[in-house]
Protein backbone atom coordinates (compact mmCIF):
# COMPACT_ATOMS: atom_id res chain seq x y z
CA UNK A 1 0.00 0.00 0.00
CA UNK A 2 2.61 2.41 1.35
CA UNK A 3 4.81 1.12 -2.29
CA UNK A 4 1.44 2.22 -4.32
CA UNK A 5 1.18 5.88 -2.80
CA UNK A 6 5.22 6.51 -3.25
CA UNK A 7 4.70 6.03 -6.95
CA UNK A 8 1.32 7.71 -7.04
CA UNK A 9 3.03 10.42 -5.30
CA UNK A 10 6.36 10.20 -7.76
CA UNK A 11 4.28 10.11 -11.05
CA UNK A 12 2.35 13.11 -9.84
CA UNK A 13 5.94 14.85 -9.16
CA UNK A 14 7.20 14.10 -12.40
CA UNK A 15 3.75 15.41 -13.90
CA UNK A 16 4.17 18.65 -12.42
CA UNK A 17 7.69 18.98 -13.00
CA UNK A 18 7.01 18.55 -16.68
CA UNK A 19 4.38 20.99 -16.62
CA UNK A 20 6.52 23.50 -14.79
CA UNK A 21 9.10 23.10 -17.67
CA UNK A 22 6.52 23.57 -20.40
CA UNK A 23 5.15 26.38 -19.00
CA UNK A 24 8.76 28.30 -18.54
CA UNK A 25 9.77 27.38 -21.87
CA UNK A 26 7.03 30.00 -22.79
CA UNK A 27 8.04 33.61 -23.05
CA UNK A 28 5.52 37.12 -22.96
CA UNK A 29 7.25 39.18 -26.11
CA UNK A 30 4.53 41.86 -26.11
CA UNK A 31 2.06 43.56 -23.93
CA UNK A 32 -0.55 46.11 -24.84
CA UNK A 33 -3.38 47.67 -22.92
CA UNK A 34 -6.31 49.99 -24.55
CA UNK A 35 -8.06 52.16 -21.39
CA UNK A 36 -10.61 54.79 -22.50
CA UNK A 37 -12.02 58.09 -20.36
CA UNK A 38 -12.01 57.11 -16.79
CA UNK A 39 -15.70 58.75 -15.04
CA UNK A 40 -15.12 59.79 -11.48
CA UNK A 41 -17.37 57.59 -8.57
CA UNK A 42 -18.54 61.29 -7.87
CA UNK A 43 -20.57 61.32 -11.33
CA UNK A 44 -22.36 58.24 -10.59
CA UNK A 45 -23.20 59.24 -7.16
CA UNK A 46 -24.25 62.73 -8.07
CA UNK A 47 -26.61 61.10 -10.77
CA UNK A 48 -27.80 58.07 -8.21
CA UNK A 49 -26.54 55.29 -10.04
CA UNK A 50 -24.91 54.18 -7.16
CA UNK A 51 -25.52 54.16 -3.25
CA UNK A 52 -22.80 57.27 -1.62
CA UNK A 53 -22.16 54.61 1.10
CA UNK A 54 -21.11 51.88 -1.47
CA UNK A 55 -19.26 54.22 -3.26
CA UNK A 56 -17.11 54.98 -0.14
CA UNK A 57 -16.85 51.31 1.03
CA UNK A 58 -15.53 50.57 -2.06
CA UNK A 59 -12.58 52.83 -2.33
CA UNK A 60 -13.13 53.15 -5.94
CA UNK A 61 -12.11 56.44 -7.34
CA UNK A 62 -12.99 55.93 -11.64
CA UNK A 63 -13.84 53.75 -13.85
CA UNK A 64 -13.41 53.69 -17.82
CA UNK A 65 -16.25 54.26 -19.92
CA UNK A 66 -16.13 53.42 -23.56
CA UNK A 67 -18.92 54.98 -24.77
CA UNK A 68 -19.66 53.78 -28.42
CA UNK A 69 -16.20 51.93 -29.16
CA UNK A 70 -17.35 48.62 -29.79
CA UNK A 71 -15.43 45.54 -27.34
CA UNK A 72 -13.49 43.96 -30.47
CA UNK A 73 -12.47 47.39 -31.60
CA UNK A 74 -10.37 47.60 -28.07
CA UNK A 75 -8.91 44.52 -28.27
CA UNK A 76 -7.68 45.36 -31.47
CA UNK A 77 -6.31 48.36 -30.86
CA UNK A 78 -4.52 46.31 -27.39
CA UNK A 79 -3.40 44.01 -29.99
CA UNK A 80 -1.98 45.99 -32.06
CA UNK A 81 -0.07 48.29 -29.89
CA UNK A 82 1.32 44.35 -28.32
CA UNK A 83 2.81 43.35 -31.24
CA UNK A 84 4.17 46.68 -32.30
CA UNK A 85 6.27 45.84 -28.90
CA UNK A 86 7.26 43.06 -29.42
CA UNK A 87 8.20 43.51 -33.07
CA UNK A 88 5.78 40.80 -34.07
CA UNK A 89 4.96 39.82 -37.86
CA UNK A 90 0.89 39.53 -37.46
CA UNK A 91 0.98 37.18 -40.50
CA UNK A 92 3.42 34.69 -38.37
CA UNK A 93 1.33 34.16 -35.55
CA UNK A 94 -0.12 30.56 -35.56
CA UNK A 95 -2.92 31.01 -33.09
CA UNK A 96 -5.66 33.93 -32.08
CA UNK A 97 -7.90 33.55 -29.17
CA UNK A 98 -10.02 36.06 -28.14
CA UNK A 99 -11.26 35.87 -24.46
CA UNK A 100 -15.25 37.39 -24.26
CA UNK A 101 -17.20 38.51 -20.59
CA UNK A 102 -19.91 40.40 -22.09
CA UNK A 103 -21.98 40.70 -25.29
CA UNK A 104 -19.44 41.12 -27.89
CA UNK A 105 -21.65 42.28 -31.18
CA UNK A 106 -24.28 41.37 -33.72
CA UNK A 107 -25.88 37.53 -33.21
CA UNK A 108 -24.19 34.86 -35.02
CA UNK A 109 -21.22 37.37 -35.17
CA UNK A 110 -17.52 35.90 -33.97
CA UNK A 111 -15.10 38.88 -32.62
CA UNK A 112 -12.34 36.56 -33.18
CA UNK A 113 -12.41 37.51 -36.54
CA UNK A 114 -12.72 40.61 -36.56
CA UNK A 115 -9.29 41.31 -34.60
CA UNK A 116 -7.56 38.56 -37.26
CA UNK A 117 -8.48 40.80 -40.11
CA UNK A 118 -7.29 44.04 -38.75
CA UNK A 119 -4.67 42.89 -37.02
CA UNK A 120 -3.12 40.85 -40.17
CA UNK A 121 -3.18 37.55 -38.29
CA UNK A 122 -4.51 35.95 -40.95
CA UNK A 123 -2.66 32.58 -40.78
CA UNK A 124 -3.55 32.00 -37.16
CA UNK A 125 -6.05 29.54 -35.67
CA UNK A 126 -8.35 31.97 -33.76
CA UNK A 127 -11.25 31.29 -31.36
CA UNK A 128 -13.38 32.64 -28.51
CA UNK A 129 -12.69 32.35 -24.94
CA UNK A 130 -15.76 32.65 -22.84
CA UNK A 131 -14.97 31.83 -19.25
CA UNK A 132 -15.92 34.88 -16.84
CA UNK A 133 -13.47 37.14 -15.64
CA UNK A 134 -10.84 34.61 -15.41
CA UNK A 135 -10.87 33.45 -19.09
CA UNK A 136 -7.46 35.26 -19.48
CA UNK A 137 -5.75 32.63 -17.65
CA UNK A 138 -7.59 29.67 -19.79
CA UNK A 139 -6.19 31.54 -23.20
CA UNK A 140 -2.93 31.54 -21.86
CA UNK A 141 -2.84 28.06 -20.43
CA UNK A 142 -4.21 27.24 -24.00
CA UNK A 143 -1.59 29.04 -25.71
CA UNK A 144 1.15 28.18 -23.66
CA UNK A 145 0.35 24.16 -24.51
CA UNK A 146 -0.43 25.30 -28.76
CA UNK A 147 3.50 26.75 -28.40
CA UNK A 148 4.67 24.11 -27.20
CA UNK A 149 2.95 20.99 -29.38
CA UNK A 150 5.05 21.75 -32.42
CA UNK A 151 8.42 23.97 -33.51
CA UNK A 152 6.41 25.12 -36.03
CA UNK A 153 4.17 27.36 -33.60
CA UNK A 154 6.43 30.29 -32.77
CA UNK A 155 3.85 33.12 -31.40
CA UNK A 156 -0.07 33.37 -30.08
CA UNK A 157 -1.85 36.37 -29.64
CA UNK A 158 -3.99 35.97 -26.21
CA UNK A 159 -6.80 39.11 -26.23
CA UNK A 160 -9.70 40.53 -24.71
CA UNK A 161 -11.93 43.31 -25.12
CA UNK A 162 -15.35 44.22 -22.94
CA UNK A 163 -18.01 47.45 -23.24
CA UNK A 164 -20.36 47.01 -20.62
CA UNK A 165 -22.02 49.93 -21.82
CA UNK A 166 -25.64 47.85 -21.62
CA UNK A 167 -29.41 48.10 -20.91
CA UNK A 168 -29.02 44.86 -19.94
CA UNK A 169 -26.25 45.68 -16.93
CA UNK A 170 -25.68 48.58 -14.51
CA UNK A 171 -22.43 48.90 -14.39
CA UNK A 172 -22.35 50.77 -10.71
CA UNK A 173 -24.19 48.03 -9.14
CA UNK A 174 -24.18 44.67 -10.64
CA UNK A 175 -22.54 43.13 -8.16
CA UNK A 176 -21.49 44.03 -4.56
CA UNK A 177 -17.84 45.17 -4.40
CA UNK A 178 -17.60 45.20 -8.44
CA UNK A 179 -18.28 48.18 -10.59
CA UNK A 180 -17.37 47.66 -13.89
CA UNK A 181 -15.03 49.19 -16.72
CA UNK A 182 -14.32 48.96 -19.92
CA UNK A 183 -10.83 47.84 -21.51
CA UNK A 184 -9.00 46.24 -24.08
CA UNK A 185 -5.90 44.50 -23.93
CA UNK A 186 -3.22 41.84 -25.41
CA UNK A 187 -0.41 39.40 -24.97
CA UNK A 188 2.19 38.11 -27.41
CA UNK A 189 3.48 34.69 -26.40
CA UNK A 190 6.86 33.72 -27.79
CA UNK A 191 8.52 30.42 -28.02
CA UNK A 192 11.90 32.36 -29.06
CA UNK A 193 11.87 35.86 -27.27
CA UNK A 194 10.63 37.82 -24.98
CA UNK A 195 11.16 40.02 -21.23
CA UNK A 196 9.25 37.80 -18.91
CA UNK A 197 8.01 34.37 -18.78
CA UNK A 198 5.32 31.97 -17.90
CA UNK A 199 6.46 29.73 -15.17
CA UNK A 200 3.26 28.29 -14.49
CA UNK A 201 -0.75 28.76 -14.57
CA UNK A 202 -3.37 26.70 -13.05
CA UNK A 203 -6.84 26.46 -12.45
CA UNK A 204 -9.76 24.78 -10.43
CA UNK A 205 -13.70 24.72 -10.59
CA UNK A 206 -16.07 23.92 -8.23
CA UNK A 207 -18.76 23.29 -10.06
CA UNK A 208 -21.45 23.00 -7.32
CA UNK A 209 -21.72 26.49 -7.63
CA UNK A 210 -22.89 26.68 -11.78
CA UNK A 211 -26.58 27.94 -10.28
CA UNK A 212 -24.71 30.95 -7.50
CA UNK A 213 -24.48 33.31 -10.11
CA UNK A 214 -27.77 31.78 -12.76
CA UNK A 215 -30.33 32.95 -10.53
CA UNK A 216 -34.19 31.52 -10.71
CA UNK A 217 -34.46 32.10 -15.04
CA UNK A 218 -34.65 29.07 -16.99
CA UNK A 219 -32.08 28.10 -19.08
CA UNK A 220 -34.28 28.53 -22.69
CA UNK A 221 -34.93 30.51 -24.19
CA UNK A 222 -31.57 32.23 -23.50
CA UNK A 223 -31.35 35.54 -21.24
CA UNK A 224 -30.83 37.78 -24.29
CA UNK A 225 -33.84 37.30 -25.77
CA UNK A 226 -35.60 38.46 -22.47
CA UNK A 227 -36.24 41.64 -20.79
CA UNK A 228 -34.30 42.36 -17.59
CA UNK A 229 -30.90 43.38 -16.21
CA UNK A 230 -28.20 41.36 -14.77
CA UNK A 231 -27.85 41.53 -11.06
CA UNK A 232 -25.14 39.19 -9.75
CA UNK A 233 -26.26 40.58 -6.11
CA UNK A 234 -29.70 39.21 -6.53
CA UNK A 235 -28.92 35.99 -8.55
CA UNK A 236 -26.36 35.12 -5.33
CA UNK A 237 -28.55 36.06 -2.38
CA UNK A 238 -31.45 33.59 -3.85
CA UNK A 239 -28.97 30.96 -4.11
CA UNK A 240 -27.49 31.45 -0.51
CA UNK A 241 -31.22 31.03 0.57
CA UNK A 242 -31.89 27.86 -1.84
CA UNK A 243 -31.14 24.55 -1.86
CA UNK A 244 -27.79 24.70 -3.47
CA UNK A 245 -26.10 26.59 -0.87
CA UNK A 246 -23.24 25.10 0.00
CA UNK A 247 -22.94 25.19 4.18
CA UNK A 248 -19.07 24.98 3.98
CA UNK A 249 -18.65 27.41 1.13
CA UNK A 250 -16.61 29.81 2.33
CA UNK A 251 -14.04 27.33 4.12
CA UNK A 252 -14.28 25.20 0.63
CA UNK A 253 -13.02 28.21 -1.34
CA UNK A 254 -10.41 29.09 0.53
CA UNK A 255 -9.03 25.71 0.75
CA UNK A 256 -9.45 25.19 -2.94
CA UNK A 257 -7.63 28.93 -3.49
CA UNK A 258 -4.65 28.09 -0.90
CA UNK A 259 -4.35 24.09 -2.71
CA UNK A 260 -4.09 26.26 -6.08
CA UNK A 261 -1.84 28.87 -5.28
CA UNK A 262 0.47 26.39 -3.64
CA UNK A 263 0.70 24.57 -6.53
CA UNK A 264 0.99 27.26 -9.18
CA UNK A 265 4.42 27.91 -6.40
CA UNK A 266 5.38 25.42 -6.47
CA UNK A 267 5.52 24.67 -10.58
CA UNK A 268 7.28 27.49 -10.50
CA UNK A 269 9.82 26.40 -8.65
CA UNK A 270 9.40 29.64 -6.05
CA UNK A 271 8.00 30.27 -2.70
CA UNK A 272 5.25 33.11 -1.46
CA UNK A 273 8.69 35.10 -0.34
CA UNK A 274 9.53 35.52 -3.27
CA UNK A 275 6.12 36.82 -5.22
CA UNK A 276 7.13 40.66 -5.86
CA UNK A 277 3.37 42.06 -6.84
CA UNK A 278 -0.23 40.50 -7.00
CA UNK A 279 -3.21 41.08 -9.48
CA UNK A 280 -6.35 40.03 -8.23
CA UNK A 281 -9.68 41.04 -9.70
CA UNK A 282 -10.27 44.69 -9.18
CA UNK A 283 -12.99 44.96 -6.73
CA UNK A 284 -13.19 46.95 -3.76
CA UNK A 285 -10.03 47.63 -1.55
CA UNK A 286 -12.43 44.91 1.44
CA UNK A 287 -12.78 42.02 -1.38
CA UNK A 288 -8.85 42.41 -2.92
CA UNK A 289 -7.62 42.30 1.05
CA UNK A 290 -10.38 39.55 1.99
CA UNK A 291 -9.87 36.90 -0.94
CA UNK A 292 -6.56 37.75 -2.29
CA UNK A 293 -3.97 39.25 0.42
CA UNK A 294 -4.79 37.89 3.37
CA UNK A 295 -5.32 34.50 2.36
CA UNK A 296 -2.05 35.11 0.62
CA UNK A 297 -0.20 35.94 3.94
CA UNK A 298 0.58 39.64 2.17
CA UNK A 299 0.14 42.82 2.76
CA UNK A 300 -1.90 45.39 0.37
CA UNK A 301 1.14 47.84 -0.68
CA UNK A 302 1.90 44.47 -2.77
CA UNK A 303 -1.32 44.56 -4.67
CA UNK A 304 -1.97 46.06 -7.91
CA UNK A 305 -5.08 48.11 -5.95
CA UNK A 306 -3.85 51.06 -6.54
CA UNK A 307 -3.86 51.06 -9.87
CA UNK A 308 -7.22 48.76 -10.52
CA UNK A 309 -9.57 51.42 -8.31
CA UNK A 310 -9.08 53.91 -11.38
CA UNK A 311 -10.43 51.75 -13.84
CA UNK A 312 -12.59 49.24 -12.33
CA UNK A 313 -13.44 45.75 -13.26
CA UNK A 314 -12.31 45.44 -16.68
CA UNK A 315 -13.17 42.07 -17.25
CA UNK A 316 -10.82 39.79 -17.90
CA UNK A 317 -8.24 42.14 -18.81
CA UNK A 318 -7.73 43.55 -14.55
CA UNK A 319 -4.72 41.13 -14.15
CA UNK A 320 -2.79 41.73 -17.56
CA UNK A 321 -3.81 45.26 -17.51
CA UNK A 322 -2.30 45.49 -14.39
CA UNK A 323 1.14 43.82 -15.30
CA UNK A 324 1.19 45.92 -18.51
CA UNK A 325 1.21 49.26 -16.49
CA UNK A 326 3.60 48.14 -13.54
CA UNK A 327 5.84 47.29 -16.81
CA UNK A 328 5.25 51.07 -18.43
CA UNK A 329 5.98 52.47 -15.16
CA UNK A 330 9.16 50.64 -14.17
CA UNK A 331 8.05 48.96 -11.13
CA UNK A 332 8.87 45.55 -11.91
CA UNK A 333 12.30 44.29 -12.93
CA UNK A 334 14.22 41.55 -13.70
CA UNK A 335 14.15 38.83 -11.33
CA UNK A 336 10.72 40.00 -9.88
CA UNK A 337 7.83 37.72 -9.83
CA UNK A 338 4.36 38.75 -10.96
CA UNK A 339 0.95 36.95 -9.76
CA UNK A 340 -1.98 36.86 -11.12
CA UNK A 341 -5.05 35.62 -9.44
CA UNK A 342 -8.80 35.62 -10.96
CA UNK A 343 -11.94 34.28 -10.38
CA UNK A 344 -14.82 34.01 -12.02
CA UNK A 345 -18.41 32.33 -12.23
CA UNK A 346 -18.57 28.78 -12.40
CA UNK A 347 -16.99 28.45 -10.17
CA UNK A 348 -13.46 29.22 -11.25
CA UNK A 349 -10.54 29.92 -9.31
CA UNK A 350 -6.94 30.60 -11.41
CA UNK A 351 -3.57 31.20 -10.77
CA UNK A 352 -0.21 32.49 -12.40
CA UNK A 353 3.10 32.95 -11.95
CA UNK A 354 4.95 35.50 -14.45
CA UNK A 355 8.84 35.93 -14.11
CA UNK A 356 10.27 38.96 -15.65
CA UNK A 357 13.71 38.41 -17.25
CA UNK A 358 14.66 41.83 -18.93
CA UNK A 359 13.22 45.35 -19.27
CA UNK A 360 11.08 46.32 -22.37
CA UNK A 361 12.03 48.68 -24.31
CA UNK A 362 9.02 50.75 -23.72
CA UNK A 363 9.24 50.69 -19.82
CA UNK A 364 10.41 53.62 -17.91
CA UNK A 365 13.24 51.29 -15.99
CA UNK A 366 14.61 51.08 -19.48
CA UNK A 367 17.89 53.32 -19.72
CA UNK A 368 17.47 56.11 -22.31
CA UNK A 369 21.00 55.10 -24.50
CA UNK A 370 20.04 51.53 -24.04
CA UNK A 371 20.44 49.49 -27.33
Amino acid sequence: MLDSAVVLMRKRCQRNLERAMKASDVLISGLGAFLPDRVPMEWAVERGLIDPAAAAEYGITSVTVAGDIPAPEMAVRASRQALERAGQNPASLSLLLYVSVWYQGPHGWCPQYYVQRHTGAGRATAAEVRQGCMGMFSALELAAGHLMASADHEAALVTSGDNFTSDLLERWRFSPHFVMGDAGSAVVLSRREGFARLKSVNAVTLPEYESMHRGPEPLFPPGAGRPGRLDFGDSKDRWLDGPDRDPAGPLRLVAAQDELVSRTLDEAGITMADVTRVAYANGSRERVEGRAMVPLGLPMSLSTWEQGRTVGHIGASDQVVALEQLLLCGELRRGDHFLMLGVGPGLNIACAVIEIVGTPHWSAARPANAA
